[in-house]
């Protein structure tokens, strides 16, 4: 059994991903290209022949695709990321059945990287898990008893839109203004208008040498995740939190977050979860795509 293979497919606004993957969560190969500007049609041909060329991709018994879209249950996209526009109302489902010839699913990136996390990461074997992503946007993933949360209309988890009352009695911004990338970039250049923080990632070098602007932003991302995965806590009450995205999955930024989640969730339910990073990082959603084909291959759905 655990030597079963299926194909993923992590599609993203720049680049996507191939993997040849066994049921264990090996990877035997992977190949990566632009993101395809065509239809879905000739995308889903383009990524079977580079797939064909991939170690055991000739054994492959499903294939799998992580999107940044709302896919419903048909595996039709109902709503498609300004990144992926070529994709919106595609029946992806049997766009990708009719270039690979084998059994499809289709689902949410988002969705995809908390199955992920369940099936191969650090939540492997827990009955219940919640993921907090934080990236580019932030959002969150619940699974429970082998399924993936999907809400009424397939956009469960979308934690980023959180808002609460300010001290001048208006909304704050949506919390993932400041707790993502972007966020935190924005925040230290304001903090720090003479500071020169290019991107991101310098900003968190900025903060390891003491650079107060860069550690104030962190801090305020952090703790705006971390109230947020308090509320999950306190809602779920999760065997399991897991820390990813290329923000989220930091240790700096995750065991910060974390402290604030804590104090944040009912004592009895927080005793009883634990916080971990992301032991998959950047490829928990090409995960979770393997892991929606070796379910659709069992015959049911990861959701």
């Amino acid at each position: 059994m655990a030597g079963r293979v299926v194909l993923a497919i992590d599609l993203g606004g720049t680049k996507a991903a191939i993997a040849t993957v066994r049921e264990d969560g090996v990877v035997l190969g992977r190949s990566r290209m632009p993101a395809p500007r065509m239809t879905p049609a000739a995308a889903a041909v383009r990524w079977a022949a580079r797939a064909a060329a991939l170690p055991s991709a000739a054994e492959a018994i499903a294939v799998g695709m992580a999107m940044p879209a709302i896919v419903d249950e048909e595996g039709r996209v109902t709503w498609a990321a300004p990144t992926v526009p070529d994709w919106a109302d595609a029946d992806a489902r049997a766009v990708l059945e009719s270039a690979f010839g084998v059994p499809a699913s289709v689902s949410f990136d988002g969705y995809a990287a908390t199955a992920g996390e369940a099936v191969f990461g650090g939540g492997a074997g827990c009955r219940s898990l919640v993921t907090i992503i934080v990236g580019t946007g932030m959002g969150a993933g619940a699974w429970v008893d082998g399924r993936v949360i999907r809400g009424a209309v397939g956009v469960a988890g979308a934690v980023g839109h959180d808002r609460w009352p300010t001290a001048e009695g208006r909304l704050s911004e949506p919390a993932e203004s400041l707790a993502s990338g972007p966020g935190i970039l924005a925040l230290a250049r304001r903090l720090d208008p003479d500071a020169q923080y290019p991107d991101t990632p310098a900003v968190f070098r900025a903060a390891r040498a003491g650079d107060g602007a860069a550690r104030s932003a962190i801090a305020e991302a952090a703790a705006i995740a971390g109230a947020v995965a308090g509320g999950a806590v306190n809602l779920l009450a999760p065997e399991i939190v897991v820390w990813t995205g290329g923000v989220g999955s930091r240790a700096d930024f995750s065991a910060a977050a974390s402290r604030v989640a804590r104090a944040c969730s009912q004592p009895f339910a927080v005793g009883r979860t634990r916080f971990v990073r992301s032991r998959l990082g950047a490829e928990s959603s090409l995960m979770g795509a393997a892991a929606g084909a070796l379910a659709v291959a069992k015959g049911r759905t990861q959701g």
